[in-house]
């Protein structure tokens, strides 16, 4: 009998960072409420909301590209474990100095701080969080993909349920200095990631790249080359940043949500990810991530019209969005040759997150003031996951040639990408 080897520290270094970098990510979402009456004392309360989520829309639309395209080819050319190096320590500092702004001193003017913190955070994330991913997958050397790819968002959960639990209780409180605390606390969180990864050895996967593989960086050329496998990654990419901030952030504002409904949501949302993890090294990650993308889309409309319960409805729609969640990273990886990877990985993001990371909430705020209706402002996710999920089908079929012979396309348990199996 083969023993299982054990997973290196990388691997597990690289799930903490993931933990942390969604912790620091995720703490200005669900604190807004509270800090859009403290920086938009003019406005109406809905106005005020609204404009501190636009604040993420900006940062997210600019800055997270940049900070995305600058470290993937740092990741392809110095190594993955240089990209989050230092972008776990610039994360770490913006988010603890946003606990820092003297917000009644600066009154009208405290937002402009807040956007100015807010991009530098989207910029170090866009190399912390995918370099985190990829830096964990590598050194795991392909051992169940699907599972590992889920461990790595199931300790980002820890960070989203850590972010939205002290919210929480910070927003019962009605307290700004816990606030305060919530945004320190990612800053040492963030810290401790930084001395570890600098612990860390880089990852086989890229040591074994030739060196002339190295000096050919160009972004142009592997957009014109893969473009099919980019277009593909930004989609369901898109999912998953829709799907989050939907069922997460949205639901819970316009259900005018306190409690701890969605901590609950977010508990089942880290169990979910290891089954549908599970599932993906069993019959194949493009299949669950399918089956995923098709129950978002034929039941999101439904559920929000006759589902009036907002802990129901978070929980369906989190079983769903697993299915697409849990793979997802493990999916990417192999649809990207080695060289290309962090490149190609972090060029979609860029361009997922600049589209769709922070415009789902604004965008469905917008539509529910209009109409007042939730199950209207499900089109827009609707789209997304309709979309996603008709790519998944169409790429599906083309796995199968007209000789019958058999394409492993997506990096599943069938073999590498573009590996031919005869039947």
């Amino acid at each position: 009998m083969v023993r299982k080897q054990a997973l290196p520290k990388e691997v597990w270094i690289g799930w903490v960072a993931s933990m942390t970098e969604a912790y620091n990510m995720a703490i200005y979402a669900f604190t807004a409420p509270f800090l859009a009456k403290l920086m938009f004392r003019q406005e109406t309360a809905w106005s005020a909301v609204f404009f501190s989520y636009c604040l993420v829309f900006i940062g997210s639309c600019l800055f997270y590209p940049a900070g995305a395209t600058y470290y993937g080819f740092v990741g392809d050319k110095r190594g993955r474990n240089k990209t989050c190096i230092y972008s776990t320590f610039g994360l770490a500092i913006a988010t603890g100095m946003m606990g820092l702004i003297p917000i009644h001193f600066l009154g009208d003017n405290a937002w402009v701080w807040f956007i100015f913190l807010i991009c530098s955070q989207y910029f170090f994330s866009g190399g912390e969080y995918s370099g985190s991913i990829v830096f964990s997958l590598e050194h795991s050397k392909g051992q169940q993909n699907g599972l590992m790819s889920a461990m790595s968002c199931l300790f980002a959960v820890f960070g989203l349920i850590a972010a939205n639990g002290l919210a929480t209780l910070s927003l019962l409180t009605q307290d700004e200095r816990w606030i305060r605390v919530c945004f320190l606390i990612g800053a040492g969180g963030g810290v401790i990631s930084y001395l570890l990864k600098n612990q860390c050895r880089e990852t086989p996967a890229f040591i074994a790249i030739p060196q002339e593989s190295l000096r050919s960086i160009g972004i142009v050329s592997l957009i014109k080359t893969r473009w099919p496998e980019i277009l593909g990654s930004v989609l369901i990419l898109g999912l998953f940043n829709v799907a989050c901030s939907f069922i997460f952030v949205f639901l819970p504002l316009v259900y005018n949500n306190q409690e701890f409904d969605t901590f609950k949501s977010l508990i089942a949302y880290g169990l979910f990810l290891i089954i549908s993890g599970y599932l993906a090294d069993r019959i194949g990650m493009t299949k669950v991530i399918s089956i995923g993308a098709g129950l978002l889309t034929v039941s999101i409309i439904p559920l929000c019209y006759f589902c009036r319960n907002l802990l129901t409805l978070q929980l369906i729609l989190t079983v769903f969005a697993c299915l697409v969640i849990g793979p997802i990273h493990g999916w990417m990886l192999h649809q990207f040759e080695v060289q290309e990877r962090c490149r190609g990985i972090f060029i979609s993001s860029a361009i997922a997150m600049s589209v769709f990371g922070g415009s789902t909430v604004p965008i469905c705020l917008i539509i529910f003031e209009k109409f007042h209706s939730t199950a209207i402002c499900c089109i827009y996710p609707f789209v997304i996951f309709a979309l996603s999920f008709i790519y998944l089908i169409s790429r599906r079929a083309r796995e199968f040639d007209i000789r019958g012979q058999k394409y492993s396309l997506s990096g599943t348990k069938e073999g590498p990408r573009f590996q031919n199996q005869q039947r």
